[in-house]
């Protein structure tokens, strides 16, 4: 496989440059500029009030492997830090240009400037140079959404075969969703690597189970019911088997990226302590943001349902294990597992489709996703400490 090696010493799979709007008001120029120049990836956060949690996101965003520089919009009278923002990612040794729209003299004015600076960012993009990588070098962040009653028995099942095969050979693997994992506890603890991980986990899956009491909601949704699931043990226990048999070596918060190869679990949830409470994650596409501020270069969305997401910056391979929809939705699907439940597959066979095609994607295969143009994504507030993950 070839990749980019950043200035950080991060490895890239993709080499786009990033068009971020710091505000709604700016959300226009920015797609705009992206628009106009081929290989621009275009995000934001859209509030005009400053959210520490959003500011992380955006980070490590601009931050991240797969993009070889940044372009940075802003309107003017916003409250977000955007300085303070440009300066990190900075950090990362990228290259990061800063439009002022109220400054620069407004939309036609910015879209011109930001053209011009992307397309040099472009160019400096084309000229960089590939390096030899392995599955050592990716951070593979896991997902599942649109479950039904086969999910657990097919996608999610050949998914974690495909983990344990990754973490074997030296990937970092990222899953989340602690309030689809309830009533597995006693599953994912017996895996905690030590103490100290099974004590973090305890109490990520105890703020999961308050804040869903708290919400009078939990993660069973009229989508998984109307497929056959049935209460939120049932979803969990399959919703886990995408996370493989390995040790979970550590508890990540939102933006902390994993350091060492293994499986680690990412804690969304938030605390409990304050009346501004949240929801755990607002949809899919708030899901996989957050693995790719973890520093998922590739993201596994698993699903029965079906789904057509797709994510900026980072390449989604989706796995389907319901036969009728895989045929229904054939063109979204990168991997069929509904084999499975017909007897015609097997997970080993499934889940070794899924590792060359990991391989390959790494590699520019372009995902499903990223072939239909799909670009979603979704940065929402999370205000106070009951949502800042670095409180």
């Amino acid at each position: 496989m070839k990749g980019y090696l950043r200035l950080d010493g991060r490895i890239g799979i993709r080499n786009n440059v990033a068009i971020i709007y710091t505000v709604e008001c700016a959300h226009h120029v920015a797609d705009q500029i992206a628009r106009s120049v081929d290989g621009c990836e275009v995000f934001g956060f859209a509030g005009c009030y400053q959210d520490p949690y959003a500011f992380r996101i955006l980070v490590e965003l601009g931050r991240h492997p797969n993009v070889a520089g940044v372009i940075v919009v802003r309107l003017g009278c916003e409250s977000t830090d955007v300085d303070l923002l440009v300066s990190k990612i900075s950090e990362s040794g990228k290259s990061v240009e800063k439009i002022h729209i109220q400054e620069v003299g407004g939309t036609k004015a910015s879209i011109e400037l930001g053209k011009k600076l992307a397309t040099g960012m472009i160019e400096q993009a084309e000229a960089y140079p590939k390096v030899n990588i392995d599955l050592k070098d990716l951070i593979i962040g896991v997902e599942c959404g649109g479950s039904d009653a086969t999910s657990g028995l097919s996608a999610n099942p050949a998914t974690g075969w495909a983990v344990d095969r990754l973490i074997e050979q030296g990937a970092r693997v990222v899953f989340s969703e602690l309030p689809e994992l309830l009533g597995c506890n006693d599953y994912l603890l017996d895996r905690c690597s030590n103490e100290g991980v099974r004590s973090q986990l305890v109490d990520g899956l105890e703020r999961a189970r308050g804040l869903g009491n708290a919400l009078k909601t939990f993660a069973v949704s009229v989508g998984n019911e109307e497929g056959g699931l049935t209460t939120i043990e049932e979803k969990s226990l399959g919703a886990l088997c995408k996370a493989g048999t390995k040790p979970i070596e550590g508890i990540l918060k939102p933006a902390q990226r994993p350091s060492e190869a293994g499986l680690y679990v990412l804690d969304k949830v938030g605390l409990l302590d304050t009346n501004q409470l949240t929801l755990y994650e607002e949809n899919d596409s708030d899901g996989l943001v957050t693995l790719l501020a973890s520093g998922a270069q590739m993201l596994i969305f698993t699903t029965g349902r079906g789904s057509v997401v797709g994510s900026v910056l980072a390449p989604v391979l989706k796995v389907c294990g319901n036969p009728q929809t895989c045929r229904r939705m054939a063109d979204d699907i990168d991997i069929q597992a509904g084999g499975i439940i017909e007897g015609t597959d097997s997970v080993e066979s499934v889940g070794q489709s899924l590792l060359e095609l990991i391989y390959n994607v790494a590699n520019g295969q372009q995902s499903k996703a990223e072939a239909l143009g799909h670009k979603e994504y979704a940065i929402p507030y999370k205000p106070g400490r009951a949502c800042d993950p670095y409180s």
